[in-house]
């Protein structure tokens, strides 16, 4: 017996210092391992301020940085940014809030703790069918401006000590002015006031009983209980707000029939209100910009930086070239006339135009069409595509000559590798023309080449280069030919990226990040943000220039030829298409300006037929950008370049044979960094006497007057390319030899 007590203390001793333990580690959590303050005193907001934006007067990429100008058709949220102060505010207002969200708030430090643990249990156990939140006012707060609703018990262990640590610092009042003035209350409209303003077009001091629980209402869900879009819905959870407010004694039996009663309008101006104000697409981007960039460096959640960006009087000086933007609006407004639906869906568009010596966003289009509405999807910066042939230049070509796995002169076989026991890729062609140089096959965006040249400079390196220097979305399935050669990635790209990452060659072979402002300070002046200019050289100078001269041939020779602003300034540029012709880009640069265009659907399919669509909103947007800029302008050029004469089959120093071969221009002039200049003189022309009856090799039996002296290429291929229509055949010598 002595010993069966023994042991059931000696349990009972383990038990209680597990349990010891247990506690000790969970205090040790939530004192290290979690965030149990808030800081609000970031949520600047400046009374009734108003959000401006900035932007410079440029000359030939020189900023005016004395002279800001405001852009008063962006400013942001001019319609609904008022601040309202809590003695402004109806005190049926803050009852029907309080009725429905937190009857409770005043008497709680913070958390309703019984509310909070049956909240907690059904949760775990599922004791009731549906679930419901033990969240207070203050936590509402919280998670507003923490923008964290994770339903995970450290978020939720985190958002009670904020709680009760914030009605340490704020009284009740306060928090609740915060509240109301952040809740999001549908149709873009945050805070009491700018929904008053929005719905009713009156002050909120002004509100009726009935009104005060319609605006109660949105919370619980903003899409769901909207008054404009779902009156219905809107109007049974009133009058459950409304007979909470009476059970509560916040109103009268005779306050409450009249509420009940009373019928709700709704400003009939929303609709125009729905519809104007419209932000351009860059201001889009801009709001994007400030709002990560106030999140990481002050800690804000998302709805924290929007409420500085919407309430705050902010002042955001810009990178927007004011002209340049209205170029692209009047030409993506206007393009939309010339597309051609199929299967009853029009193609959408996009559009970027950045400096290409600072990679400054001057100006962006996101679709097709008059943009009629705020925050919606951008096609330039959100959506990721295949990049086709657009990739070729960035993670094969530039990499290559970098890295003098080859030149320009480099001659490559155009024919197809054996892949799963098929013959790839195919050419966009559909043909294959055999030995050409390595500018050949950017000019006309030669797959084979491509992918023969990728294996040259090492798939891994390629992958580094794009992920690590250029910041491209890859995925280790990326790091194969199709992806890095031919453009087709797994997630894709987006245009503003793709369109950056050819500043790298008009900018002398440094790249900067895309931004699209200078710096912002608060209504008061104080700096907020700095947005400096950084670049990182990630080629020589020698290699973009080389890069420029051959995608400049891309618009003089090749399958960029149909632009016509090349007539007037030097322009560089490269074509692509995505697998299936699902996706057509065209991003090209003059000294003045970088612009990528974008054209697809939003679900893919294929664009046959509407080729010439991207270049020719490139074409229509640089056009009406360059109105009065100087022709004589160039392209950024290196002096350490060499031009040699070069054998296109060989890439060697041509010799007499050479002119002799049949089509006549197999002689050319290529650039190069000084040591990688052709040096040897071209041993594939031979001289070659044929019978011009029948064009073959002449024998001893062939007449003296049907000779001729040509040159032929002294190239044999594979056999198993034997039955393949591949054009230079007939201009090799084996092909020429009598059996």
């Amino acid at each position: 017996m002595q010993k069966k007590k023994h042991s059931v203390g000696k349990i009972a001793l383990i038990s209680m210092l597990i349990l010891f333990l247990l506690l000790f580690s969970f205090v040790l959590y939530v004192y290290f391992g979690l965030n149990r303050e808030i800081d609000l005193s970031l949520i600047r907001t400046g009374g009734s301020s108003v959000t401006r934006v900035y932007a410079f007067e440029r000359e030939n990429g020189v900023v005016d940085v004395e002279n800001p100008v405001e852009l008063e058709e962006e400013r942001i949220f001019y319609k609904n940014s008022e601040w309202c102060s809590f003695y402004d505010m109806p005190k049926n207002l803050i009852n029907a809030f309080i009725a429905v969200e937190d009857h409770k708030f005043y008497e709680h430090n913070g958390v309703d703790w019984p509310r909070t643990i049956k909240a907690t249990m059904n949760y775990l156990f599922k004791l009731e069918k549906t679930s419901f939140g033990g969240s207070t006012i203050t936590q509402q707060l919280i998670k507003n401006l923490t923008g964290d609703d994770k339903p995970t018990p450290k978020r939720k262990l985190e958002e009670i000590f904020r709680a009760i640590n914030l009605e340490k610092d704020l009284g009740k009042n306060e928090i609740l002015e915060l509240y109301l003035n952040v809740v999001y209350l549908s149709q873009n409209a945050y805070g009491v006031q700018s929904a008053s303003r929005l719905y009713f077009a009156k002050d909120v001091r002004d509100l009726s009983l009935a009104e005060c629980a319609t605006l109660a209402s949105i919370v619980k869900s903003p899409v769901k209980y909207d008054p404009y879009t779902n009156p219905e819905n809107n109007e049974s959870r009133r009058k459950i707000i409304l007979d909470m407010m009476l059970s509560y004694g916040m109103v009268t039996k005779e306050e409450y029939d009249e509420a009940v009663s009373e019928k709700i309008e709704i400003d009939s101006s929303i609709e125009v209100e729905r519809t104007s104000g419209v932000y351009s697409w860059f201001t889009e981007k801009l709001i994007t910009d400030v709002a990560r960039d106030l999140m990481e460096n002050y800690d804000l959640s998302y709805e924290g930086a929007m409420t500085m960006i919407n309430k705050g009087g902010l002042n955001i000086y810009s990178t927007v070239d004011a002209r340049i933007q209205e170029a692209v609006d009047k030409t993506f407004e206007g393009y939309i006339a010339y597309l051609k639906p199929q299967n009853g869906k029009y193609p959408e568009g996009a559009c970027v135009v950045l400096d290409p010596n600072t990679s400054d966003i001057l100006g962006i289009a996101g679709g097709v069409g008059k943009k009629s509405a705020n925050r919606i999807f951008n096609r330039a910066t959100d959506a990721k595509r295949p990049l086709g042939s657009v990739i070729k230049p960035l993670s094969v070509y530039a990499l290559g000559i970098e890295n003098r796995n080859f030149t320009y002169a480099t001659p490559y076989d155009d024919t197809p590798l054996i892949r799963n026991g098929e013959l790839w890729p195919s050419n966009a062609s559909g043909s294959y023309l055999g030995l050409m140089s390595v500018n050949y096959a950017i000019e006309h965006s030669i797959n084979t080449v491509a992918v023969k040249a990728l294996l040259d400079v090492g798939i891994e390196k390629s992958f580094d280069f794009c992920k690590n220097k250029l910041g491209f979305d890859l995925k280790e399935s990326d790091k194969n030919e199709a992806p890095l050669a031919l453009g087709q990635l797994t997630v894709g790209e987006d245009l503003l990226s793709v369109t950056n990452a050819y500043s790298m060659f008009a900018n002398g072979g440094c790249l900067a990040k895309p931004r699209s402002y200078y710096y912002v300070t608060d209504n008061y002046g104080n700096m907020l943000l700095s947005n400096d200019y950084e670049n990182e050289r990630i080629i020589g100078k020698e290699t973009a220039t080389i890069m420029n001269i051959m995608l400049k041939n891309v618009v003089d020779n090749g399958t960029g030829m149909a632009v016509t602003i090349k007539n007037r300034y030097e322009t560089c540029a490269k074509t692509g298409t995505s697998g299936e012709n699902e996706d057509k880009w065209f991003i090209g640069y003059t000294p003045y300006y970088l612009c990528g265009v974008w054209v697809g659907y939003d679900e893919p399919m294929s664009m046959s037929g509407s080729a010439g669509y991207a270049s020719s909103l490139f074409d229509a947007v640089m056009t009406r950008a360059h109105e009065g800029k100087d022709e004589d302008a160039e392209i950024f050029k290196s002096n350490n370049i060499i031009s040699r004469e070069f054998c296109v089959d060989s890439g060697m120093i041509p010799s007499d044979r050479c002119a002799l071969d049949l089509r006549a221009n197999r002689i050319q002039y290529g650039y190069f960094m000084e040591g990688t200049e052709p040096k040897d003189e071209c041993k594939l022309h031979k001289d070659i006497i044929i019978d011009a009856r029948d064009g073959m090799v002449a024998n001893v039996n062939t007449p003296s007057i049907f000779r001729r002296k040509i040159a032929l290429v002294d190239y044999e291929r594979e056999e198993k390319f034997d039955f393949l229509n591949i054009f230079d055949r007939k201009y090799l010598l084996k092909s020429r030899e009598k059996n």
